[in-house]
C-alpha cells in the first residue's frame, strides 16, 4: 500500500514490533492440515452423490463442495501473499497443486492483481474498486445484478488473467519480484490441464457426464466466486459517498457468527482490517491481531477508520435499504 492511504501511522502504532513479529510466525502444518481436511470433505460430497444420486443429495453436495472450495481459496489467499511456507517455491507449488490449479489459476501470475489491490486500496486505480464502490449498484435491479456475480465477470477476468503487471510489495508482504507481463509457463499449464483432466474424467466416470459442470463449476461460481465478490464488497463498502469512504480508509471487520462465516469469510477473513494493515499475518493469527486492534482503540478512543459490523447479510440488507431511500435522505454514517 502507499502513503496516500494513510495506513502507515496505524501500522507503526497499533502493534508493537514484538507483537507483529509473533503474529507473523508461520505454522505451515496448520495450512497443510486445513487444505487436506477441506479436500477430504469435498471428496466426501462427491462420494455421497455417487452412492445416492438424488436431487437433494446433489443440492447438499453443491453447497458442501462450493463452501469447502471457498475455504480452500482463503488458504490460497495466504499463498498469494507467500504466507503458507517460508520457501517461496514450496509456497507457490503447494498453492498451485492443491488450491489454484483446479480453477485454472496459478499463484505467481494471479497474485499480481491481488497485491495491487492491497497497494492502492481506496484509490481510483484499485483493480478491485468496481467490487465495492456505489457505481452500478444504485437500484435494486443493478444491485441484484452485482450480487449475481455477472456484473463483475468481465472486469475480474480481465484484471486477473489478461492485465498482469509488475507490482510493488504491500506493507508486510513477502517477496513480489514478478516481472511485468508475467505469463503462464509450461509447468503451470501442466498443472491446470492435469487438474481439469482428473476432474472431468473422474467425476464423469464415477457419477455421470453432468457431474463436472453441476458438482464443480456450479459450486465454484455460486459459493466461491460470488461469495468472495460479496465479501470484498461488504468489507470495503460504506453507507456514505465513495470519496468519504476513501477518506475513512475502509478498514472494516465483521463479528459474524460461525454459520455465516462458512459462506462469507471462513478462516478468519472476517478480520479484514487486520489483514489489510498487515498482509504478512497468516490467517490463523488474524483473530489475535483483531483483539490487539480493539485494545488499542479502547485505549486511544474511538476512530472512524476502524469499523466493526455484526453480519454480512445484515449489511447487504442495510445497503439495499440505504440505496432505496438515498434520493430522499442524506447518507447516514456506516
Amino acid at each position: 500500500m502507499n502513503d496516500a492511504q494513510h495506513y502507515a501511522p496505524y501500522r507503526v502504532n497499533v502493534l508493537t514490533r514484538e507483537q507483529l513479529r509473533h503474529l507473523n510466525n508461520l505454522t505451515p502444518s496448520i495450512a497443510v492440515r486445513d487444505t487436506l481436511v477441506n479436500w477430504a470433505i469435498i471428496i466426501m460430497g462427491w462420494s455421497a452423490v455417487a452412492l445416492k444420486p438424488t436431487w437433494w443429495m446433489v443440492f447438499l453436495a453443491v453447497v458442501l463442495v462450493g463452501t469447502r472450495y471457498y475455504a480452500l481459496s482463503i488458504i490460497g489467499h495466504d499463498g498469494l501473499h507467500r504466507r503458507l511456507f517460508k520457501s517461496r517455491y514450496i509456497n507457490d507449488l503447494w498453492a498451485d497443486l492443491t488450491i489454484f490449479g483446479p480453477v485454472c489459476a496459478i499463484t505467481r501470475v494471479n497474485r499480481i492483481n491481488h497485491i495491487e489491490h492491497h497497494w492502492v486500496t481506496c484509490l481510483p486505480n484499485d483493480p478491485d474498486r468496481h467490487k465495492y464502490v456505489h457505481d452500478h449498484k444504485e437500484t435494486t435491479v443493478w444491485f441484484l445484478f452485482f450480487l449475481s456475480g455477472l456484473q463483475s465477470l468481465r472486469p475480474s477476468f480481465r484484471n486477473i488473467f489478461l492485465k498482469n503487471r509488475g507490482n510493488t510489495p504491500a506493507a508486510g508482504d513477502a517477496d513480489t519480484r514478478e516481472t511485468p507481463g508475467e505469463r503462464y509457463r509450461p509447468h503451470d499449464l501442466l498443472i491446470i490441464v492435469g487438474w481439469q483432466f482428473v476432474l472431468i474424467v473422474g467425476l464423469s466416470q464415477t457419477i455421470g457426464w453432468w457431474a463436472y459442470p453441476v458438482l464443480w463449476l456450479l459450486p465454484i461460481y455460486m459459493f466461491a466466486y460470488r461469495a468472495d465478490l460479496v465479501r470484498v464488497f461488504c468489507e470495503h463498502s460504506m453507507l456514505v459517498p465513495d470519496a468519504e469512504a476513501d477518506r475513512r480508509q475502509r478498514l472494516i471487520t465483521y463479528t459474524s457468527n460461525a454459520f455465516e462465516r462458512q459462506f462469507f469469510a471462513p478462516y478468519n477473513m472476517n478480520f479484514h482490517a487486520a489483514h489489510h494493515l498487515w498482509p504478512s499475518i497468516p490467517y490463523y493469527n488474524l483473530a489475535e491481531a483483531d483483539r490487539l486492534i480493539r485494545n488499542w482503540v479502547d485505549g486511544h478512543g474511538r476512530s472512524e477508520s476502524f469499523i466493526w459490523r455484526r453480519s454480512y447479510v445484515g449489511y447487504i440488507v442495510s445497503y439495499w435499504l440505504w440505496q432505496l431511500r438515498k434520493p430522499n435522505l442524506a447518507p447516514v454514517a456506516s
